[in-house]
């Protein structure tokens, strides 16, 4: 298989570079047995590689680098781009792990598989800004759960013929 994984949201953490365990860990896994593509964000070729070599993600088969200033396009248009950059080559892209569901829409309605990879940004509730110490009430935990159960057991969908 050929994949495509995004660099920024799925490899690296934006906002300090750092490496997101979870996207090393299923790089790791699919580098192993499948051609990976690796789609950067960056211009700057040498400072992308810098960083891949860093942290040691080094078994993909190509980094595909913006054509155009970043300034100039969205980041939908610079991930299209990336992607019709692997297929223009006649390879064929079996599966795109992409961390903004705006950009997974438009590669979905353009015919790719995609799979959205979203990460929580606070690991702990009391890290969130609007977390208050009020504990919810058992009755409402239980009315929750409830709402869901019967929800998810008149759901028409289960039932429905595929498509």
């Amino acid at each position: 298989m050929n994949i495509a994984i995004t660099i920024n949201g799925v490899l690296r953490r934006p906002e300090t570079d750092g490496l997101i365990p979870l996207g090393n860990a299923l790089y790791q896994a699919l580098a192993t047995h499948h051609s990976v593509f690796l789609l950067s964000d960056q211009l700057d070729v040498f400072r992308t590689q810098r960083w891949l070599n860093m942290h040691n993600l080094t078994r993909h088969t190509r980094v595909i680098q913006p054509r155009t200033h970043s300034e100039w396009r969205t980041n939908t248009q610079l991930r299209l781009d990336a992607v019709g950059s692997i297929t223009s080559t006649g390879t064929k892209v079996d599966l795109v792990i992409e961390p903004d569901p705006v950009i997974t829409a438009e590669l979905l309605a353009l015919g790719y598989p995609v799979a959205t990879l979203t990460l929580p940004h606070f690991a702990k509730p009391q890290w969130r800004p609007d977390y208050t110490q009020e504990p919810r009430p058992w009755d409402a935990l239980v009315d929750e759960v409830e709402t869901q159960a019967q929800a998810y057991a008149t759901d028409p969908r289960r039932n429905a013929e595929p498509l």
